[in-house]
């Protein structure tokens, strides 16, 4: 009851602010998000970028994305989706896995907040959010956070929160969603390819992102 009640008071703080306060600067990325590394770590990226439909486009109200795959040596294989809003506004908010990918015929098994160490990195402890999803036989695992404004967050209330503070010291509301998808068949084999994976994104991302 108490984690309903905050999260209606940050809707209601929320809509506040894109209602009323939505004067804030537009941040570019530091570099093109497109010229995100073809190599981070162990796994090289394979193929073309994806592209959503105008459709789509018009719904997230995204800025700047990828979305594109990896594979290590093992032919191991991960999706990974970085979705950057230059300014967060009525209509132009991050989009919450825990709600979209359900929408589209997955079904949740298991949801929890995880740590990830990256060693020699400006993020040395984080949490982020892992998901085991399933539709029909298919198991898929899904790793993502908020990354914005110098931070990593993995609740999207908290995210939110802090978009608020920011978007009135800052004058700015700027973020972005960075999503890891794959195979959810062998956990323990699945969470580990997608933790180092991850690691290699924390250590990059700086250069990208404001």
């Amino acid at each position: 009851m108490k984690h309903f009640i905050v999260a209606v008071i940050l809707l209601i703080i929320t809509g506040i602010y894109v209602n009323f306060l939505g004067t804030v600067h537009q941040i570019s990325p530091l570099r093109p998000i497109s010229d995100f590394p073809n190599q981070l770590g162990s796994f090289t990226r394979v193929g073309e970028d994806q592209t959503f439909s105008d459709d789509v486009m018009a719904s997230l109200g995204v800025d700047h994305y990828i979305m594109r795959q990896y594979r290590d040596k093992n032919g191991y294989q991960l999706g990974l989706y970085i979705g950057f809003y230059e300014s967060q506004t009525e209509g132009q908010i991050i989009h919450s896995p825990k709600h979209c990918m359900p929408g589209s015929g997955w079904n949740t098994l298991e949801s929890k907040e995880i740590t990830i160490t990256v060693p020699d990195s400006p993020y040395p402890k984080v949490k982020i959010n892992e998901m085991v999803l399933q539709k029909d036989v298919e198991k898929q695992l899904v790793f993502y956070w908020y990354h914005g404004r110098g931070r990593v967050v993995a609740n999207e209330y908290l995210d939110r929160f802090y978009m608020i503070v920011d978007s009135l010291i800052k004058k700015r509301s700027d973020g972005a969603l960075i999503r890891i998808t794959g195979s959810g068949d062998d956990l323990n084999r699945d969470e580990k390819k997608q933790r180092q994976f991850a690691q290699a994104i924390l250590k990059n991302i700086d250069a990208y992102l404001p």
